[in-house]
């Protein structure tokens, strides 16, 4: 692996994470969306979009309500969503004169594009970009801040950014920045329950270069128990969001700036978590299960 391979690779694993099969990263996600056109791109990039929002979503809750005590802790956070097969193909149409005329075609997380022919042109041939990430989940990660005992309420603060990693090239890698916010108010202090219950919602950004501008949000209920050093929780998920696309297309037939908006529609999913203090130290998962399940684990530090 070459040295800028090796910075390409450390920033999708730190920063964003990819996975270990997915070296080409920053220039192959690149070179495979500058093939389409806006009209042609979404079945392309879609399934990205919406890995991204579920991912992103999880890893603010780690208690099924905040604690009534101040509390302030630092944390490491990782997510991976589950890639299904119906996110790894999709139905293209094909450029006129080319038979068939759709044909089930690879997404950013398929495999090798189908090659077409032309149906009067001997040896013209056409096919879509393979896909970029291939492994069986697709991990994200980042690290947050917490404090928490402030009238039943917990905030939660997130943020990374590649030129925080100094073997990082800006020139093989475009910058990318991710925030987000997280924030879980307890409803067991105003009634009496024997069980916890909260609210939740979060708010993500991330940025890629100038190419990715993502935007996410999460609301969701939450009921669960401390047992001692253990915890458990419950809930609903709704979460959703949107993706900015802005690259230049090399399509012979629609060449030029591409300025496309893809909708990550509003979905729900039932979640579970866990968590088990050890003094200082906080271990938590956490699961989502919906059109897409996806994980979160975590180390906290603090009190």
């Amino acid at each position: 692996m070459t040295s800028g391979s090796t910075r390409r690779f450390a920033a999708i694993a730190i920063a964003l994470a990819s996975s270990a099969s997915t070296a080409r990263a920053q220039s192959g996600l690149e070179s495979a969306i500058d093939q389409y056109t806006a009209a042609t791109v979404k079945g392309y990039i879609q399934p990205l979009a919406d890995v991204l929002v579920a991912n992103l979503s999880l890893g603010y809750v780690v208690n099924a309500a905040p604690s009534g005590r101040l509390s302030f802790g630092f944390e490491i956070v990782s997510m991976a969503a589950t890639i299904g097969d119906n996110l790894r193909t999709y139905t293209a149409n094909t450029p006129p004169g080319f038979t068939p005329s759709t044909v089930q075609t690879p997404t950013v997380f398929g495999g090798t594009a189908p090659t077409v022919n032309h149906g009067t042109l001997p040896g013209v041939t056409y096919r879509g970009a393979d896909g970029v990430f291939t492994s069986q989940y697709f991990p994200s990660a980042a690290p947050q801040l917490r404090v928490g005992g402030l009238f039943g309420t917990e905030l939660a603060v997130r943020y990374v950014s590649s030129t925080l990693i100094p073997v990082i090239d800006e020139n093989d890698f475009p910058e990318l920045k991710l925030f987000g916010v997280g924030i879980q108010h307890s409803l067991s202090r105003y009634v009496p329950l024997p069980v916890d219950v909260s609210i939740a919602a979060s708010f993500n950004s991330l940025t890629f270069g100038d190419i990715v501008d993502l935007h996410s949000n999460a609301i969701g209920v939450n009921v669960g128990r401390s047992l001692g050093m253990v915890g458990i929780s419950f809930g609903v998920l709704s979460e959703g969001g949107s993706m900015n696309l802005k690259y230049t297309s090399n399509d012979p037939n629609a060449s030029g700036s591409v300025d496309v908006d893809l909708d990550v529609a509003r979905t729900v999913r039932f979640r579970g978590g866990a968590n088990v203090s050890l003094g200082f130290l906080k271990l938590f998962g956490d699961a989502a299960i919906g059109d897409i399940t996806s994980y979160a684990a975590g180390l906290r530090f603090g009190f």
